[in-house]
């Protein structure tokens, strides 16, 4: 899910002199999570409505 403020932007390919690599260990995975929409606490409520809805041992495997 995009938000409005968001602009596409084209895709750069690796040998593009203007491509910028960023470590993986200098990126903060929240923000991004964040910046595409995930609410953790939405995710949440779903996991507990999916839960209440199905019963046995389909509820151990998405509880793992």
């Amino acid at each position: 899910m995009r938000h409005a403020h968001d602009e596409l932007k084209p895709a750069t390919r690796l040998l593009d002199l203007r491509f910028n690599y960023i470590p993986a260990a200098a990126t903060d995975i929240a923000a991004t999570w964040r910046r595409f929409g995930f609410d953790p606490h939405a995710n949440k409520q779903r996991r507990e409505l999916l839960r209440n809805s199905i019963s046995g041992r389909a509820v151990a495997l998405i509880a793992a």
